[in-house]
């Protein structure tokens, strides 16, 4: 190992990049700090531990797609916003790779940490949307966690392989599914 100076900025992206071709169980400070080529113990100047960097990294991952939906929902509302809020979300899990299974851990962290608060987020700007609209026959809780659970149901059969190989085919599906989830919204 060398004596090479790292950045806390260098370490995430390579623990990303770790997560993301390989998935959140491949990231070790092991392998990050031979992949860095540093001494492992030098990965403790900057996180407490694994798991104070992947919740770091999951702040990040969540602040992202908190950025993209909120610039995309500028100037819409009733059902072009639950749209884009759906397209924006599944077209940001499916470029982001592997790293999608950071949200299947954010139930284990701490609700104060930045990786909660941020999915919190994300999930306070969809309920929003729906306290602006009337539903047909859902209440609006049961509304939001159906959307969600499509969304991410749909990108974690897709991330398996489950779905057409063809990213034009999945995304045909996707939308019949998203025009289901929309035909409950009154306008």
């Amino acid at each position: 190992m060398s004596n090479q100076r790292v950045t806390k900025d260098q370490i995430i992206q390579t623990a990303q990049g770790i997560i993301f071709h390989e998935g959140l169980t491949a990231l070790s400070f092991p392998r990050l700090s031979k992949m860095l080529a540093i001494r492992s113990q030098a990965l403790y100047n900057y996180f407490d531990n694994l798991d104070d960097l992947v919740n770091q990294i999951g702040a990040i991952f969540m602040d992202n797609l908190y950025q993209q939906v909120i610039e995309s929902l500028v100037g819409l509302s009733g059902k072009a916003a639950f749209k884009k809020y759906a397209e924006v979300a599944h077209d940001y899990f499916e470029s982001q790779g592997k790293m999608v299974e950071l949200i299947y851990d954010v139930h284990k962290v701490n609700r104060e940490s930045q990786f909660y608060q941020n999915t919190a987020k994300v999930l306070a700007l969809l309920n929003k949307l729906v306290d602006s609209v009337h539903l047909k026959q859902m209440h609006a809780q049961s509304y939001v966690q159906t959307l969600i659970s499509s969304v991410l149901g749909f990108t974690a059969i897709e991330m398996m392989g489950f779905l057409p190989p063809e990213k034009k085919q999945r995304q045909l599906e996707f939308q019949e599914l998203l025009n289901l989830q929309l035909s409950e919204i009154d306008e």
